[in-house]
Parts: C-alpha cells; structure tokens; sequence
C-alpha cells in the first residue's frame, strides 16, 4: 500500500472515530449523569487509545478491527450497568471478546516471518495471558475501591444501592479464565481450518494447473 493511500486511510479512521466520540457526548449531554459521564469518557479514551497504537506504530488496521474494538469499549464501559442487569452479561462477554482480541493480536504479529501453527500457538499465549492480567487488575481495583468487578452481582430491585451476589470472586474468576480461553480456543481452530482449507485448495489448483499444462 503506498503511503498515499495509507495516510488517507488514517484520516478517514480520525474522522470516523471523532464523530463517534461526538455522538457520546451528545448523549453524555443528554443524559447529564455522574456515571455515564465517567463510562463515556472511558468509552472515548478506549476508542482515541487504539486509533493512537494503530497509528504511531503504523499497524493499519482494517474496518473489522475497528469494529472490534468499538464493541469492546461500548461493551465494556458504556454499557456496564448491564452487568448488574443480565448476570450472563459478563459471561458472554468473557466468551466474545477474547475472540476479538485474537485477531487484533494475530495482525500486530502477521509481520512476523513466523509459521502458522507458532503464531497461533504466539496468539494463545498473549491473550490468555493478557486475561489473566486483566483478573489481576480487577481484584486489585476491588481490594482498593470495591467495585465489584469480580463476583456477579444482580442489582436488588427494591434499591438502586443494593446487590445480591449469585457468584463469588473465586468461582467467577475462574469460569471467566475458562471462558477466555475456550474463546481464544475457538479463534485458533477456526484459524487452523481456514489456513489448511486454504493451503488443500491451493494444492489441488496447483496439480490441476499442471495437468492442463
């Protein structure tokens, strides 16, 4: 890609990425609320944060990524009384996003002169371990400011303040680890089955271009 085209394509992401931060803070505007202020910001700072690394470290990433990454930031921040709402929110969430991570992940390295069974064995590593990072983070915010990021907790309806726990840190914890990484698991072997289905088809026009020859 010449470098024309792929300045232009870092414009058209910056325009993309200041109207969406626009329309949150239409709705921060609309809403004039403590907490949606707090997940807006985060939502947009999540957002101009992926649109920096793509650019000061020249990554290109393509539409699905970004793609990716704003359903990462809605999901997670501006959406997160939902966690409190659906206590099979976060579950999902633990499932998807790990998928997502993947292939983000999976372009940072495709430079890489790596085969493809070692960079997806590369990916299984960073995202596992990147989950496990983020288990840390909560229970490291939890220890300090209570927050109950770890744990689900169903809002009581007869008070806004009031939280039932269905699930405890430990067991929550680790069927977030287990989800992650049966999601990570999925990516891989679809990753697996595309590259060998790409790689049988390739073999067979090969052989069939031969024979015409």
């Amino acid at each position: 890609m010449s470098h024309e085209k792929r300045r232009m394509r870092y414009t058209i992401k910056r325009r993309i990425i200041i109207l969406i931060s626009l329309v949150i803070l239409v709705l921060l505007y609309a809403f004039k609320n403590t907490s949606f202020l707090i997940r807006s910001l985060l939502t947009i700072s999540f957002i101009i944060f992926f649109y920096l690394v793509d650019h000061m470290f020249d990554l290109d990433f393509n539409e699905r990524h970004y793609a990716f990454a704003l359903i990462i930031a809605f999901s997670s921040f501006l959406l997160s009384p939902l966690y409190f709402i659906y206590p099979q929110y976060d579950k999902i969430q633990h499932l998807l996003i790990p998928m997502m991570y993947s292939s983000i992940a999976f372009h940072m390295i495709s430079h890489l002169p790596l085969h493809m069974k070692w960079r997806l064995t590369f990916i299984f590593f960073i995202v596992v371990g990147s989950l496990s990072m983020f288990e840390l983070g909560e229970y490291t915010l939890d220890y300090f400011f209570d927050l109950k990021l770890q744990g689900v907790f169903l809002r009581d309806l007869q008070g806004l303040e009031k939280f039932n726990i269905i699930m405890d840190s430990i067991d929550d914890t680790m069927v977030d680890i287990g989800l992650g990484i049966i999601g990570t698991l999925i990516y891989v072997g679809s990753m697996i089955f595309w590259h060998y289905k790409n790689k049988a088809q390739q073999k067979f026009l090969n052989k069939d271009n031969k024979k015409k020859e």
